[in-house]
């Protein structure tokens, strides 16, 4: 462009055709865009591909013990089952009933400091159950009661 058009240019505006704008003047543009992302996915492809396996554990299975003390003595262990938590079913068939409530003194005792339950669910036959266990059914030491059996 000469120096009179740009200066008639300047005053009148300019009389260039406008531009005609192709959809896809070439390709060369859609296969550089495909050729990197061809690329990209090799370098991703070949990057080491890392995995974490998680061992699953079974789930905890609720522990039960039967205990039938013959003495005052065998108590110890028993209160170490509930600190466990583990439901423990105490039997104080083989036991007088002064050792009998002593047993059941102590083993009330170690119930409550674990907030534990201790439940009448027999004749002299008690469930000593953790926190986490919950206790359904009728309750015992009523209907014993009501049958005229004192504890």
């Amino acid at each position: 462009m000469g120096f009179v058009q740009g200066f008639k240019n300047f005053f009148i505006g300019e009389d260039e055709e406008p531009e005609i704008y192709q959809a896809h003047p070439e390709n060369n543009d859609i296969q550089e865009d495909s050729e990197m992302f061809r690329d990209n996915n090799v370098e991703y492809n070949q990057a080491p591909v890392q995995t974490t396996t998680y061992e699953r554990k079974p789930a905890p299975v609720m522990q039960l013990v039967l205990a039938r003390p013959k003495t005052f003595q065998e108590v110890k262990s028993i209160g170490d089952e509930i600190n466990s938590q583990k439901t423990v079913i105490l039997n104080l068939e083989t036991v007088s009933n002064d050792v009998g409530t002593r047993i059941v003194d102590f083993l009330s005792g170690v119930s409550y400091a674990n907030r534990g339950t201790m439940k009448l669910i027999a004749a002299k036959t008690f469930a000593i159950l953790p926190e986490v266990v919950a206790y359904g059914g009728a309750d015992i030491a009523q209907e014993l009661e009501k049958n005229g059996y004192n504890f």
